[in-house]
């Protein structure tokens, strides 16, 4: 335990959080990747109808072919794979914010139009939920990604740990 020690009270504590941020941030999208693949009608659904239960308004349209499946778990998948390799380096990887942000932004505020519009006839509250969940992630990644890069950016930045940058010398 001594290198989770090592890692708590390292100097760069901007890269420690934002390590920890990135790391979970790419669980909370990897999990439900893998678990909408194998079963669309398991947790995702389940978490829709208990808001929607709670709420009083009927489930929300869920799609149901085999495509839309696809391209939604391995676009989760690939945001989750983004906040990994922001969490490994951020410095390095802090392109991948770009797309990382857009991606999650454009969700965001898909759900938020479906909210206004009211898709399928009610406006569901678990589509304004998700919108400012969506939200709060883009900003997270914004103040994490940002605060680690400027910090390893720094004349005299402390080498943070676990320490894997692999840095060009050229």
């Amino acid at each position: 335990m001594d290198w989770l020690r090592r890692f708590w009270n390292q100097p760069n504590k901007a890269y420690r959080n934002a390590f920890i941020a990135f790391f979970l941030l790419g669980w909370h999208f990897v999990i439900p990747s893998m678990g909408y693949l194998f079963d669309p009608h398991g947790s995702i659904v389940e978490s829709f109808n208990t808001v929607n239960r709670i709420t009083g308004q009927a489930n929300p349209l869920i799609e149901d072919t085999i495509v839309l499946r696809i391209l939604g778990a391995g676009n989760v998948f690939t945001l989750g794979f983004m906040c990994f390799m922001l969490g490994v380096n951020p410095k390095r990887f802090y392109p991948v914010l770009v797309p990382l942000c857009v991606m999650k932004a454009y969700a965001s505020l898909s759900f938020l139009a479906a909210f206004i519009i009211g898709a399928g006839g009610v406006h569901h509250a678990v589509y304004l939920g998700t919108f400012i969940w969506d939200g709060a992630n883009v900003l997270m990644f914004l103040y994490f990604a940002g605060r680690a890069r400027r910090s390893l950016l720094a004349p005299d930045a402390p080498r943070p740990l676990p320490y894997w940058f692999a840095e060009a010398t050229a």
